[in-house]
């Protein structure tokens, strides 16, 4: 498949710029692989697929807010979204068009902007602690097909109930579905729940950009799992019960743990691009958001669930008007 192959019409109006609301409310479009069965439901129903003993892994890294607004000495705002930590005073950041290179940070202290040599890569550096610059003036990173500002109000939404290890730059969005209620009437039904955590990088916000998907490189992200957690996978799927991936991260990285050699129970990177063809080992059942055309994770999806089987339930979607993207209604592949 090449890249042209992934691409879909999406209207805008279909594109989430708010969460439906509470938690747990949104629609569901369920399908089976081996049945070829799909159907419209609402994820207050997400349970009724499911059996006492089926394992749902979630992945519990948590938002930083990582993008910062100042302006420059004219009075014009400039956003930054601050990509990676170099050291306490400065960060590689992705911004657009930069003209300037000095700005102003709310707190009316100055920050510098500078390109690295040879090189496309921004950094910007503050007078203060980076750290504590996020904190009292961080907004949470949106991703850019929501098309407007952050708020306070993002602070909650884009950020899952069970979030604990800060280091990511976009949220694991099947995640944000889950409330409380929802976990606690899992575990009354003896259906089990158990977290690993990868940090999602920037990697969400770049396109592919070549129509060849061989000469696609993925950007790095780090990942943890327990090795209690890989035993337990292996044990219940031994006796048949099964595996529910809750998002894209989360299949990456337990099917980038089989891969890598060391597993050594510490943080490991992966560059892993899963595509047509691949191997799963671990995954049973993937619950996921709707994705962009032409994206890494709209190929991952298709890669699961079978090209044609995919490209029929997106126009399914698309017909009943289901909401797309971090925001956006869920996807349950059986």
């Amino acid at each position: 498949m090449n890249l042209s192959s992934y691409n879909f019409y999406l209207p805008d109006n279909l594109i989430a710029s708010r969460p439906k609301k509470p938690r747990g409310t949104s629609r569901l479009l369920v399908v089976n692989r081996n049945s070829n069965e799909i159907t419209i439901s609402t994820f207050d129903k997400l349970l009724d697929f499911f059996n006492p003993n089926d394992l749902f892994v979630f992945n519990d890294t948590k938002v930083e807010p990582v993008y910062l607004v100042c302006k420059d000495h004219n009075g014009s705002t400039k956003s930054f979204l601050l990509i990676k930590e170099l050291d306490n005073k400065s960060w590689q950041v992705l911004t657009k068009n930069p003209k300037e290179k000095e700005f102003i940070l709310p707190d009316s202290s100055i920050c510098f902007l500078s390109q690295v040599p040879n090189s496309r890569d921004w950094v910007l550096t503050f007078k203060s602690n980076v750290r504590e610059i996020i904190s009292l003036y961080g907004r949470m990173p949106l991703p850019p097909y929501i098309k407007r500002e952050p708020d306070k109000e993002d602070f909650i939404d884009y950020q899952t109930v069970f979030a604990r290890f800060a280091g990511s730059i976009a949220a694991p969005t099947a995640g944000l579905h889950f409330s409380k209620d929802i976990l606690r009437n899992m575990a009354s039904m003896n259906i089990e729940t158990d977290f690993l955590t990868l940090h999602v990088g920037m990697g969400t916000f770049l396109p592919i950009k070549t129509e060849d998907l061989d000469n696609h490189k993925m950007h790095k992200e780090r990942f943890y799992i327990k090795k209690s957690l890989i035993s337990k996978i292996r044990k219940k799927k031994d006796k048949g019960e099964r595996i529910v991936t809750v998002g894209t991260t989360s299949l990456r990285a337990l099917e980038a743990y089989c891969i890598n050699k060391k597993q050594n129970g510490e943080f490991m990177e992966t560059d892993l691009f899963i595509k047509e063809d691949f191997s799963f080992k671990l995954t049973d059942s993937l619950l996921t958001n709707f994705h962009l055309p032409k994206s890494t994770l709209l190929v991952l999806v298709s890669s699961f669930l079978g090209y044609e089987l995919t490209k029929k339930c997106y126009e399914i979607a698309v017909k009943e008007k289901f909401h797309f993207f971090s925001y956006g209604d869920a996807m349950l592949i059986l």
